[in-house]
């Protein structure tokens, strides 16, 4: 079996595969600080409730974009699980080439949303990870990841507006009953959802007019991308588990 950890700003996502099947997944709040003996506990209570014995990973690969808590999955993985794990970079081999002027400035997660996304379709795609960042991240009909954009998420944006506003408050963030929000809650509601699906549309034109892609897909991951596809004119799909899914691929490629 194949344990892959997604270290991300917002969550923690372990995922346990056997084969190419996400057998189980769990999302953590990330944290600031945490020990070794602390990410062991959580990694060996997630196999627990699983029935799965330490003896049964195989292997471990950790996609990391907090380098705070790099180092210590990689000595968890070494202490109780005995496995040196996979640690996702451009140096590895991959499903797709990196073609960016500085390949080593390519997050992890990044890496691993292009090779699943252009593995499953093999075709050029566009996946944009909503998290505390939006990321689109771009793959040519070639097999290359050549770059894309960052903007604040969502979330991170109201968060923002919220700090530094006295009289508004965090909302959920759905679709509201109408674009023109007639109390201040609703207002809310339609600018940050539909600022999204506007920035959404808007960009994907911008890079299909930029690259010159003739059909690429357009599929959405992250914690914050459901529902966003029964809005965007381009996204196709949600595929929540893309980041996991490209973790299990880059490790397969470098046993």
């Amino acid at each position: 079996m194949i344990l892959v950890i997604d270290i991300g700003n917002s969550n923690i996502v372990l995922g346990l595969y056997s084969g190419e099947t996400l057998a189980t997944s769990i999302r953590l709040s990330t944290r600031d600080h945490i020990t070794s003996d602390e990410a062991g506990l959580i990694t060996t209570s997630f196999l627990d409730r699983h029935d799965i014995i330490p003896d049964r990973i195989d292997q471990v690969v950790i996609g990391s974009v907090v380098p705070h808590l790099t180092g210590v999955f990689e000595d968890t993985s070494k202490r109780y699980l005995a496995c040196s794990p996979v640690m996702v970079s451009p140096d590895l081999k991959l499903p797709v080439k990196i073609d960016i002027d500085h390949p080593h400035q390519a997050g992890a997660d990044r890496i691993a949303n292009a090779a699943a996304a252009f593995v499953r379709y093999k075709k050029p795609v566009i996946v944009i990870d909503f998290g505390t960042a939006t990321t689109f991240d771009v793959v040519d009909d070639r097999g290359a990841y050549i770059g894309g954009l960052i903007s604040p998420g969502h979330r991170t944006s109201m968060e923002q507006l919220i700090r530094r506003t006295a009289r508004l408050h965090e909302v959920r963030i759905e679709p509201p009953p109408k674009v023109v929000g007639r109390d201040t809650e609703n207002a809310l509601k339609s600018g940050l959802f539909y600022c999204t699906v506007g920035q959404v549309d808007f960009i994907c034109d911008k890079i299909i007019e930029e690259t010159e892609m003739t059909d690429p897909i357009v599929i959405a991951t992250g914690g914050l991308a459901a529902g966003l596809e029964k809005h965007s004119r381009y996204i196709r799909e949600v595929l929540p588990d893309l980041t996991l899914d490209g973790l299990r691929l880059i490790g397969e490629l470098n046993r």
